[in-house]
């Protein structure tokens, strides 16, 4: 079983800095919004008594709403860095007006090569350096792993993790929301499939109770 866990809101999102490689930190909401999650996650994971690795990008807003889940969880977070949101190169670090002076649009909606602003990765790049960061994860599909990231980060886990490469993505023109504070649960079905049990789900931060996490029919016994 693998979580994907989008980090809590962040002050990127509230002073309207631009996302990627900034380095914000969490709001006093965010941090209130991953206690929230792993609280719901502690439910679940006490009554099956499993235990699970937790993954961060090495970006605060990420590590810091992993260390949340972690001390609930007692684990340990492990810093990876190939988890980081796409680099948004010279934009990091400033504000939204400031970085459409350095934004350069794309020919076209579907382009995977384009560098929207200057030092920064394109599509391809970071869909790459996402996914074979993950190839290096050893037992991806048979441990349990909760992975706190980045909306555009998990996005690429989710394709890949149904068989797109970043190629065929775009030619569909598809995508997922993937929201602050927001679970996605992956896993091996019954019938030896990749699927998707729950998408972007937020009720955890309405709702007093868990997630149901192991009410899926894993195809893969967990001890």
């Amino acid at each position: 079983m693998i979580l994907l866990v989008r980090h809590g809101e962040a002050t990127h999102h509230t002073e309207h800095l631009t996302g990627g490689w900034t380095d914000s930190v969490l709001t006093e909401k965010g941090k209130s919004q991953m206690r929230f999650l792993a609280a719901k996650l502690a439910k679940d994971f006490a009554r099956h008594r499993i235990r699970t690795r937790i993954l961060a990008s090495d970006l605060r807003r990420a590590k810091d709403s992993a260390q949340i889940i972690a001390e609930v969880l007692s684990e340990q977070v492990e810093v990876m860095p190939f988890l980081r949101e796409k680099n948004n190169g010279q934009a990091a670090g400033l504000d939204e007006r400031t970085a459409r002076t350095l934004y350069v649009s794309p020919p076209s909606p579907k382009e995977i090569d384009h560098r929207n602003y200057p030092g920064g990765e394109t599509r391809r790049e970071f869909f790459d350096r996402t996914i074979n960061g993950i190839k290096t994860i050893n037992n991806l599909e048979r441990e349990n792993f909760i992975i706190v990231a980045h909306k555009g980060t998990i996005q690429n886990i989710i394709f890949d993790w149904i068989g797109f490469n970043i190629e065929e993505v775009s030619e569909r023109n598809f995508s997922f929301d993937i929201l602050p504070a927001s679970i996605t649960v992956l896993g091996i079905n019954k019938w030896q499939e990749h699927a998707i049990f729950l998408l972007n789900e937020t009720s955890h931060l309405h709702r007093d109770d868990g997630f149901g996490l192991f009410q899926f029919k894993y195809g893969i016994n967990r001890r």
